[in-house]
């Protein structure tokens, strides 16, 4: 049977037209999302109890996406598009102290459209120096890194604020052997947490790796179990790659899972900090941080 030009041509016209409202229609829910997100974190970060921004310390095992997550969120709250802007940089190579100078960054975040151009709201994230391998690292060596966020240069010349969360990078494209001795080791970072009163999260980072999610749900529970925590979260970090051959910058695509995954994260840091502060007022932190520094120094 002949079907007519004509009416081959308003068909695909039609299945074109179809094709383009469905992908509209998706990028408009998926915006509406990712500007809820923002809003709330947005109005959490205004509705804060006094005590300056809240302080989230990224912390984690050398090349297990720290850095990389820190430039992600602040790509996520800032509302950046275009090329990849870093506000952190990798650590070198090599072995190195759980005391040097940590990397304090500063983001306000985007208020996803609601207006909100004369009050910010500010993040304050704190790229702590990475553990020792996993292999090697003690209860002590944890103790020291999370200290030093407290014990170093807050940026305004005192002593740094105590942050109010913790949040632990884990890589999943590293091997089974070397995933599962680091997902061990959350036992003793979660126990050091809790005891500096801070609250705790694990992020899994290279989500790509995993091969199902059958996978991704055993590892998830196995990390929940040793960490003793329900905040548990997947993400794939934006990161900067560019060939040598590469003469400007490209333009990165923002991805929807990579920012919900990053704004949910920010929310339930925010949240600890909001349920934190109303418990142990600013005060309270900062002389039970002090004890801790003189404790660890002795």
């Amino acid at each position: 049977m002949n079907v007519p030009l004509p009416l081959l041509l308003k068909i695909a016209a039609v299945a074109a037209t179809g094709t383009a409202v469905i992908f509209s229609v998706r990028h408009h829910l998926r915006t509406t999302a990712i500007h809820s997100l923002q809003r709330s974190i947005h109005h959490a970060l205004l509705c804060l109890p006094s005590g300056g921004p809240p302080a989230i310390l990224v912390a984690g095992f050398r090349g297990h996406g720290k850095s990389a997550f820190v430039n992600t969120v602040c790509r996520v709250l800032a509302g950046d598009v275009g090329p990849m802007l870093l506000r952190t940089e990798t650590a070198p190579a090599g072995g190195s102290s759980a005391t040097i100078g940590r990397w304090v960054v500063r983001v306000t975040a985007e208020s996803g459209g609601c207006g909100c151009v004369e009050e910010m709201g500010v993040v304050e994230l704190v790229d702590g120096p990475p553990l020792p391998e996993p292999e090697e690292v003690t209860r002590a060596d944890v103790e020291a890194a999370l200290i030093a966020a407290v014990a170093q240069d807050g940026g305004d010349g005192g002593v740094g604020r105590m942050p109010e969360c913790v949040v632990v990078m884990l890589s999943c494209s590293r091997t089974a052997g070397e995933l599962q001795l680091a997902v061990r080791r959350l036992s003793k970072i979660a126990g050091v947490v809790r005891k500096l009163g801070m609250h705790l999260l694990v992020v899994l980072t290279h989500k790509k790796s995993i091969r199902n999610w059958k996978q991704a749900e055993e590892l998830r529970k196995e990390v929940a179990l040793r960490a003793r925590t329900d905040c548990v979260y997947f993400i794939e970090n934006y990161t900067a790659n560019c060939s040598i051959k590469c003469r400007t910058p490209g333009a990165l695509k923002n991805h929807f899972d990579t920012h919900v995954a990053a704004l949910t994260i920010i929310r339930q840091c925010v949240e600890f900090a909001t349920h934190h502060r109303r418990q142990s007022p600013p005060r309270k932190m900062l002389d039970s941080a002090a004890t801790q520094l003189n404790d660890h120094e002795l």
